[in-house]
């Protein structure tokens, strides 16, 4: 990008809103269709004035002419009179102010020789080499202390100045040429702390204290004691010549007190007259310096200005330099005073010297010149405007002749001169044959034909600069990856700047930062990867970027920066810089900046529009990187939940069939059977079904043989019937062990229904198990259906970005129709011109002008359109993306609802496995309570065959415990064991 094309306005966004007001275009129109109806209305019948406008330029001389020979005769000799007096008073004002500048430079003469022979032995190797050995902190030889004091000296003596110091960075003396005062600090009003802080030499007058002459001891006027003098001091930096580093300063300083001399040569110059310096003194009293008088003047000398001249003197303080005069009595004479403030303190910049006036400078420059010579030429004026009268009608009867050939040639000059522009060529111009009216009328038409081009230039630059914001918003779209993008945008916003460092800075949730892309100028330190916290940074500065905030610096030290700050920006070498924010949803992501590190830079409006308009593509393709970005970490979380989700119902449906089997098989009566255990809920489903298998099998085992050992006993016991009659005394032993069955058979009956209602409390925790399974469920089919709308959110997101593409098509629109009316409207325009009037083309040149404004706004709409057709492309895309991962997230939950089903399933078969335990659990009791009947019954046998010994009322007994036994075995019978 060429410094030219830096130089120009952004106009074009501007001009375009405008634009897009229908009712701002419809006034234009109207404003227009009103400019055309005047210039139908000139053939409306003239006017007094316009009679007199439309005569020609001839007639206008005749009539002018009579006028200014009555305005001669009449007035001639009292303006004429006025004019010179007041005339030869401003000259003589401004003859002060020439005289004044003369004594500014016979000032500044002795201080520019000062600086130039101390920038001269800034360089000399004894100098240098006694900074450097001060600023290692080693000592100083004598022999090169005296090789120093000596040329310190001769300066002295050279220059005839009263100080000459040489000194270190902390501020002491090293060597001095008058008294010695080695190891004093030296530092007079801080300017040799400004020169370290700034390397360049420093000029300055000052006021020093008599304490200050009294430790130096140089030499000064006689009779000069107790009072303070007025100095003019330089400081030169001592540079190391290996790194360019200042270790010292060379400060001399000239006492103006008492020396006249300085006036000498100005005054004989300008024939005699007054000079003095005055300086104002800290309690604000002006006290003179020194003066001298010549000529006319001489009774002036050591003269005690009035209250009118002190009053100059102050107002001269305040102007900056310039020079401020006055007409001034004294001793009943008047005479013209000028005043001059010398400057507060001078740089010595690469080029030419910067005079600083930031702070109120100290010494005034004072010329009074006598106004004799200006009376003796106001007398002889009144011979001469005399005489002027006389020869005034003759006069204007050759200035009728010489008027036609300085007022009509150059008007018929600027006549064709107009024509060629009007025709085409942008580099006619008008020549200027004086400075009167049509001089001027020929300057104002060069100055139009300038801006003009200048004009068509800017909106060339402007095209430029609108290809160029294109250019870098096309590479930043160019890639989805937020890295790349940034890469993309430093390095092209470096090229468009022309800058020598430009970083992308991204914040943090604590506004702490770090520089993440960068595009570097290789002689400048690398930034990338910095991390930089600034405190202030959150409470200042965050919501001033939020709001579209940039920042131009031209000079970090100018600027009033934190010397925080200033460390930061130091550490990179940047002199200046540019700021811009990059938002993303109107919240601050980051900071684009470009650095200038060789020199301080004034940055150009065109290059902070630049980077204010180019941080809005950045923000839109960062935001949509991240969009991207997040929908294809869902779409992959979608696509990993479902295979975990498929594999893992595939794993629990092959459980849960396995496990229906193995439920079915007992339920049929096979006890042998075993659920294998795996890990999970349906493995502790499967513990729990095995424990209560295991409990039921060791239960139907233990009534299997209790009830063969009653059927033992029975037998046995209807052998004895036979023998009853016989063997009477046995029967009691008999039924008493036939009794102790019994009872082993109520215990374990007992022990069966304890290990039933242990298996109903397992089939219970292998419900709530179950259950705690769906609860999971549940939460993870919330957790997919938040998933479903954050997608969702982020589509609607998407569309409305789409719809926003597609308004700015419809204004592109509607530009494209204003810019075709337009382009009608000129047509017409230039109609209209043609048939009013065939010689004046300057409408015509407009309404050529307005038709190739339309033609290139239409140019810009299609251009404009092109890139919104590209944003609702991509949009679609994103849209189309995101409908695919949302058909994935549904289909997750269809995987999960079946997953759901397939545990309610479990749940059901865990609820009937423990509705047949319960049946299980209260088979035995009623078990147990039969046993308990057959043992009371037993008892009672027992207690009747010790009353009698009957065997018709045994045999009947053991009948109904035979019966008992054998309905006791059937029913036990049916569970498989073994």
């Amino acid at each position: 990008m060429s410094k030219h094309f830096l130089t120009t306005k952004d106009s074009q966004f501007t001009s375009e809103t405008h634009l897009l007001n229908n009712s701002e275009q419809d006034s234009g129109l109207k404003k227009f269709t009103q400019s055309i109806n005047k210039l139908s209305s000139l053939r409306v019948k003239p006017s007094l004035w316009q009679k007199f406008a439309n005569l020609s330029i001839a007639r206008k001389q005749l009539i002018v002419l009579i006028a200014s020979e009555l305005i001669a005769i009449l007035g001639l000799g009292v303006v004429s009179r006025y004019l010179t007096t007041s005339n030869l008073q401003a000259l003589s004002l401004e003859q002060a102010k020439s005289e004044v500048a003369v004594t500014n430079m016979a000032y500044n003469i002795k201080v520019d020789q000062m600086g130039y022979g101390f920038r001269g032995q800034s360089d000399n190797t004894a100098i240098i080499r006694a900074a450097k050995l001060n600023a290692s902190g080693q000592l100083i030889s004598p022999y090169l202390k005296a090789q120093v004091k000596q040329i310190l000296t001769n300066e002295i003596k050279a220059r005839r100045i009263e100080y000459a110091t040489l000194v270190g960075k902390d501020f002491k003396i090293i060597v001095n040429a008058n008294a010695d005062r080695q190891g004093e600090i030296f530092n007079p009003d801080n300017l040799v702390s400004e020169v370290f802080n700034y390397p360049k030499q420093v000029k300055a007058t000052r006021i020093v204290k008599w304490s200050e002459l009294r430790r130096e001891s140089p030499p000064l006027p006689s009779g000069f004691r107790n009072k303070n003098a007025l100095i003019r001091y330089t400081v030169t930096p001592v540079k190391n010549p290996e790194t360019n580093v200042v270790i010292g300063a060379l400060v001399s300083g000239d006492i103006v007190n008492g020396k006249n001399s300085i006036f000498r040569g100005a005054l004989t110059t300008t024939a005699g007259g007054y000079s003095a310096i005055y300086f104002r003194q800290p309690t604000g009293e002006f006290t003179l310096a020194t003066s001298l008088a010549q000529g006319e003047s001489e009774k002036l000398s050591n003269l005690d200005l009035p209250q009118t001249g002190k009053s100059l003197l102050e107002t001269a303080l305040n102007s900056a330099g310039e020079a401020v005069t006055a007409r001034m009595k004294i001793d009943n004479e008047t005479y013209t005073v000028a005043t001059k403030a010398v400057p507060y303190k001078i740089i010595q910049a690469d080029d030419e010297p910067i005079a600083i006036f930031s702070k109120q400078p100290v010494a005034i420059l004072v010329r009074v010149t006598p106004e004799t010579a200006l009376n003796k030429l106001l007398a002889d004026s009144f011979w001469v405007q005399l005489l002027t009268i006389i020869l005034a009608l003759a006069i204007i009867l050759i200035w009728t002749l010489i008027q036609r050939r300085t007022i009509i040639k150059p008007i018929q000059q600027l006549q064709r001169t107009a024509l060629k522009y009007a025709a085409g060529d942008r580099a006619a111009r008008a020549e200027i044959f004086s400075a009167d009216e049509v001089g001027q009328l020929a300057v104002s038409f060069n100055q139009l034909a300038n801006k003009i081009n200048q004009q068509i230039r800017q909106q060339e630059d402007e095209v430029k600069l609108a290809k160029l914001v294109n250019e870098i918003t096309g590479r930043c779209r160019g890639s989805l990856n937020t890295q790349y993008i940034l890469n993309a945008a430093v390095t092209s916003v470096q090229a468009a700047l022309e800058a020598d460092r430009v970083i992308v800075y991204k914040f943090d949730e604590t506004w702490k930062g770090k520089i993440i892309a960068e595009s570097l100028n290789p002689e400048f330190p690398v930034a990338l990867g910095a991390e930089i916290a600034d405190p202030c940074f959150a409470d200042s500065y965050v919501e001033k970027y939020q709001k579209g905030r940039v920042q131009a610096i031209a000079n970090i030290y100018a600027a009033g920066l934190t010397d925080c700050h200033l460390a930061q920006l130091e550490q990179f070498e940047v002199k200046a810089n540019l700021v811009a924010p990059i938002l993303i949803n109107n919240k601050l992501y980051g900071l684009l900046i470009a650095h200038q590190c060789s020199r301080p830079r004034q940055w150009q409006e065109l290059e902070i529009n630049l980077l204010r308009q180019v941080t809005i593509p950045i923000g839109y393709a960062l935001e949509q990187a991240s969009l991207i970005e997040k929908v294809e970490n869902a779409n992959s979380y979608a696509e990993i939940f479902y295979d975990e989700q498929s594999q893992q119902q595939q794993l629990l449906q092959q459980q849960i069939l396995k496990l229906l089997k193995d439920i079915d098989k007992a339920s049929q009566g096979d006890l042998t059977v075993k659920a294998e255990v795996i890990s999970g809920k349906i493995g502790i489903i499967a513990e729990n079904f095995n424990a209560i298998i295991d409990n039921l099998r060791a239960i139907v085992a233990k009534v299997q043989s209790s009830t063969s050992q009653v059927n033992i006993a029975v037998n046995e016991n209807q052998d004895a019937i036979r023998q009853l009659s016989e063997k009477a005394l046995t029967k009691d032993t008999k039924i008493n062990r036939t009794l102790d069955s019994v009872h082993q058979i109520k215990r374990d009956l007992q022990s069966m229904s304890e290990n039933a209602q242990k298996a109903a409390s397992f089939a219970q925790t292998a419900t709530f198990n179950a259950q705690e399974s769906g609860t999971a469920i549940d939460l993870t089919m919330q957790n997919i259906f938040n998933l479903r709308s954050t997608i969702d959110d982020m589509a609607k997101k998407i569309k409305r970005l789409g719809e926003s593409s597609q308004q700015i098509s419809h204004m592109v629109s509607l530009i494209d129709e204003i810019g075709t009316r337009a382009n009608i409207l000129a047509f017409n325009a230039e109609l209209e011109a043609a048939r009013i009037n065939q010689d004046n083309n300057s409408f015509l040149v407009f309404a050529t002008e307005l038709g190739e404004l339309a033609i290139r706004c239409t140019g810009a709409t299609q251009e404009i359109e092109q890139i919104a057709k590209n944003t609702q492309r991509d949009t679609q895309q994103v849209v189309n993306a995101m409908e695919l991962g949302t058909s994935e997230v549904v289909k997750g939950t269809h995987l999960v609802e079946d997953v759901k089903k397939s545990l309610n399933q479990i749940l059901n078969v865990s609820q009937q496995l423990d509705k047949l335990v319960q049946s299980i659990s209260q088979a035995t009791v009623s078990q147990v309570q039969t046993s308990q009947a057959v043992t009371k019954l037993l008892e009672e046998i027992y207690q009747v065959s010790e009353i009698t010994s009957s065997s018709q009322r045994i045999s009947q007994s053991l009948q109904k415990t035979v019966d008992i036994a054998q309905e006791l075995q059937t029913n036990v019978s049916k569970f498989k064991i073994s």
